[in-house]
């Protein structure tokens, strides 16, 4: 894996050196290097327990969901690996999201109308409902990616 050599690593895709694992990983480090580069792990002063705890589990599952994804695509027939990760992850995020939408709105009414007086809900902090919808939301994303990327892999 190279971190520096641009280069060389253009040199071996030209040459198809790069195996499916090794597409895996600079994919997988991608997405963790942007996880971390986000507002809530950079300013940590300014959020609160909620978005931190959100931070990490979009970590996580982000980390189990693209080698959950590899593995499915691994046991078919082993081919374009971050291709299929990003051209049917476009979809199939819109897709998630607009399903998302209206579960997020129920949710974020349902928690100001209940659980929070007007001040908590006016913080724009994250709240405990906004990290079981962020949650579901990524366990959607990688489930239903992993679905399509086996039908397309098999």
């Amino acid at each position: 894996m190279y971190f520096w050599k641009v280069d060389s690593l253009v040199d071996d895709f030209k040459q198809n050196k790069v195996t499916q694992k090794e597409e895996m990983k600079y994919i997988l480090l991608f997405s963790i290097l942007e996880v971390l580069n986000s507002e809530s792990f950079i300013n940590v002063n300014q959020t609160n327990f909620y978005d931190t705890l959100n931070s990490v589990l979009l970590l996580i599952f982000t980390i189990i969901g693209i080698l959950y994804c590899y593995k499915v695509n691994s046991e078919g027939d082993n081919k374009d690996f971050m291709v299929r990760l990003i051209a049917i992850g476009l979809p199939v995020m819109i897709r998630v999201t607009v399903i998302g939408i209206p579960i997020l709105i129920i949710g974020v009414i349902m928690e100001s109308s209940f659980l929070l007086s007007s001040e908590e809900s006016d913080s724009g902090e994250s709240t405990v409902m906004l990290v079981i919808i962020s949650t579901l939301f990524m366990i959607g994303y990688y489930w239903y990616l992993s679905k399509k990327i086996k039908e397309v892999s098999h």
